[in-house]
Formats: C-alpha cells, sequence, structure tokens
C-alpha cells in the first residue's frame, strides 16, 4: 500500500470521516482505494483498546503510548495483509502484544510490579475508604484515588491474569473476544479471570466493582496525541 501523502494528511482535518457505523472492514478497504486519512477514524475507534492492552504489558504510560503509535504504524504499512472481513481488533491486538512485548525484551527487563510497598498501598485502601464515607457512590468511583488505588492494584497482577482482566472486566470483552484477542483457550480466560479477580479482591474488597471500568482513561488530549503522532510518522516516508 501507498504511504500517504503530505496533502492527504493535511486535507483529512477537512474531510468529514465516514459514520462509525461503518464496519471496520469498508473502513480498511476505502483506506486501501486511496483515502489514507480515513485511518484517523481505526485511530479513534481503537486507541483506549490498544492503550490498556499495551500499558498492561508494560506498566508505564509513555511506554504504553509508544508501543501504540508503532501498532499503528505496522498496522497501516500492513493493512493489505488483513483478510477480514472480520476479526480487525484481534488483528490489531495481536500487532499490539507483539509490540509491547517486544519493547520489554529489548529492555531485558520488566518493570517492577510492585510499585508500591504493602505499607503504602494500605495507607492508600484506608485513606480511600475515608473518601468513601464523605462522597456518593459516583463521586467514589470517579475520585483519582480510587483510580490510582485500582491501576497500582492490576499493575501488581502477573502479566498473563492482567491482560486477561484488563479485556474483560476493563474492556468489557466476552470470553471467546478475549481469547481471539490473546490466542488462548476459553477455558483458560475464564480461568485467569478467576484468578485475577481473586488476587484484586484480596486488596480492593469492595471498591472493585465501584471503579474498575472508569480505569485506564483514554482521550481527549491522549487520543489526539497518539493520532497525530502516527500520521507525523506516515509523512516522513514520502
Amino acid at each position: 500500500m501507498n504511504e500517504p501523502d503530505s496533502q492527504n494528511i493535511a486535507k483529512r482535518t477537512a474531510t468529514k470521516a465516514p459514520s462509525p457505523v461503518l464496519s471496520d472492514a469498508q473502513v480498511v478497504a476505502r483506506i486501501l482505494a486511496g483515502e489514507q486519512h480515513l485511518f484517523e477514524l481505526i485511530m479513534r475507534r481503537y486507541n483506549r483498546f490498544l492503550f490498556r492492552i499495551c500499558r498492561g504489558v508494560l506498566l508505564d504510560q509513555s511506554a504504553a503510548e509508544e508501543a501504540v503509535q508503532e501498532t499503528y504504524v505496522r498496522a497501516y504499512v500492513n493493512l493489505a495483509q488483513f483478510r477480514g472481513p472480520t476479526g480487525f481488533s484481534s488483528w490489531l491486538a495481536r500487532i499490539a502484544c507483539n509490540e509491547a512485548l517486544g519493547q520489554t525484551r529489548r529492555a531485558a527487563r520488566l518493570q517492577s510490579l510492585d510499585t508500591l510497598s504493602d505499607a503504602q498501598f494500605q495507607e492508600l485502601l484506608q485513606t480511600t475508604a475515608h473518601q468513601q464515607q464523605a462522597a456518593n457512590p459516583e463521586q467514589f468511583a470517579a475520585s483519582s484515588e480510587i483510580m490510582r488505588l485500582i491501576e497500582h492494584a492490576v499493575d501488581r497482577l502477573p502479566r498473563d491474569y492482567r491482560l486477561v482482566f484488563i479485556l474483560r472486566d476493563i474492556e468489557q470483552l466476552n470470553v471467546e473476544q478475549t481469547a481471539a484477542h490473546l490466542q488462548i483457550k476459553p477455558a483458560t480466560v475464564r480461568t485467569r479471570l478467576h484468578r485475577a479477580r481473586t488476587l484484586l479482591q484480596e486488596r480492593l474488597s469492595r471498591y472493585l466493582e465501584k471503579a474498575s471500568s472508569e480505569a485506564f482513561p483514554f482521550a481527549g488530549k491522549q487520543c489526539d496525541r497518539i493520532v497525530e503522532a502516527v500520521f507525523a510518522r506516515l509523512a516522513q516516508n514520502d
């Protein structure tokens, strides 16, 4: 597939993107037919999903953003290899997982899973409990402290459990979708999710259900940053 030229990239913000009701396969076909600027729709559609996967492996926001950018560049260059018509999200997820895992291999080590000591974690837990007494459930779930609490707890899970938990309980995918994305059996997804939840519940108890779906947000300026960075990298190849 030809790389997008500068003119196409410059035009993309002035061109109305297709409706989100279009399938991934339809958008891919239009990109391959020459509407390269529509790759933005793919990025807007999958930014948070891929960020959560990459962060689940790398445990670092900046590294995860870099991995997402590289995922999109690789996906764009190899877009013609997607056979479809279904399974595009799984195709992207595999690229993202491979890129994130590649980063850990290149660094020759994983970042520490224990970013908080047990004493620090308990202190944070107590602080959050006091906040709950003074706030209604909606305010509590939205508070920065509980988000930080959950993110640290998820970071401390073994990587295989962590990825399943992110896809199932945070990203809200079903068992079959999660199995397809991670290329494991559905029974393995169920087992890993059960173990992940058990480990998390030991630390989070009743807080988990209320706030987990809001963890690791990715929108606004973060989303825009990924889109702009990917198009800038693609433009360099003109």
